[in-house]
């Protein structure tokens, strides 16, 4: 079998336009609240790989293997678990909202710090939870200065930097 060469670097250019895109995107304000939901082409790229891995079963029929549909479900599945959380600005706090698991709420009041992480992600860890807003959320720039402006945090610690609050 041949290598494809271009592979890898149309793979890395693909997600570069999914985080360019989240970044270019500003978040949508309803009333007093705004929402920094997935970037458009995350949300396209996991309901088309879930819909296209459910149109090869169909077609597939008993023609194949148990465990070929079996691994191709899984895949579905998969792709529709990680379909992108929408986190939510209020005057009460952070929200962090997923299709299929329940809500996880920090007040303002109990942020007690925040840490800028992998790929654009920034994790916020309050007295009892933890919220990250990842790399493919849109307007981070906005998503930080709202932090900044409405909790205690004032700056967002790089890893591993000492900020009084843990070690």
């Amino acid at each position: 079998m041949a290598y494809d060469w271009w592979l890898t670097p149309a793979v890395y250019a693909g997600l570069s336009v999914v985080l360019l895109e989240a970044r270019l995107r500003q978040a949508a304000s309803t009333g007093k609240k705004l929402v920094f939901s997935g970037s458009v082409s995350l949300k396209l790229l996991f309901s088309g790989g879930a819909l296209g891995i459910s149109i090869l079963l169909v077609q597939m029929g008993a023609q194949s293997e148990w465990w070929a549909d079996l691994a191709l479900s899984l895949l579905a599945i998969c792709a529709l678990l990680a379909w992108p959380k929408t986190i939510v600005l209020d005057d009460q706090g952070i929200q962090c909202l997923w299709w299929w698991r329940r809500k996880v709420s920090i007040p303002w009041n109990q942020v007690e710090y925040a840490e800028a992480g992998k790929v654009g992600s920034i994790e916020i860890v309050g007295t009892n939870a933890r919220i990250t807003f990842e790399g493919y959320n849109v307007d981070p720039n906005r998503f930080c200065k709202e932090l900044t402006t409405r909790s205690k945090v004032k700056q967002i610690a790089t890893p591993g930097e000492f900020t009084g609050l843990h070690l």
